[in-house]
């Protein structure tokens, strides 16, 4: 179901607010890639997020900023007839789906349960 740029941004930064720990995946080019993820800044204003993209192991991170200007924003939920369509639902209970113009597709999902990883910053 296609969401609007404020209640997307809403659940955004639900997730900053929350630390809550996302699985982030992305389609660029025909190129897959994927790794666990934090919300680390919301703009709502610009348009922009920045994101913490975190290994394995969770002992080396990288920040992106990103910004979603022009993008399209569609979630999928358990119930929801497009979410069988993914692979992972069993992990998942909802997944956000960002398009854009260039047909880049960057997926954020959230694990069932709700885990947070608070103990990741706690290190820093």
């Amino acid at each position: 179901m296609q969401v609007t740029v404020e209640r997307a941004f809403w659940m955004l930064e639900y997730y900053r607010r929350h630390l809550t720990a996302l699985a982030f995946g992305g389609r660029i080019l025909g190129e897959e890639a994927a790794c666990e993820a934090l919300i680390s800044f919301v703009w709502p204003e610009t348009q922009a997020i920045g994101i913490k993209l975190l290994s394995e192991d969770r002992r080396d991170s990288w920040d992106r900023i990103i910004s979603l200007r022009r993008a399209t924003f569609e979630l999928a939920q358990m119930g929801d007839p497009e979410f069988d369509s993914f692979r992972i639902k069993e992990l998942f209970h909802s997944i956000l789906i960002i398009g854009f113009q260039d047909g880049t597709r960057m997926f954020i999902a959230e694990r069932t349960g709700g885990a947070e990883v608070t103990t990741f910053y706690d290190r820093q």
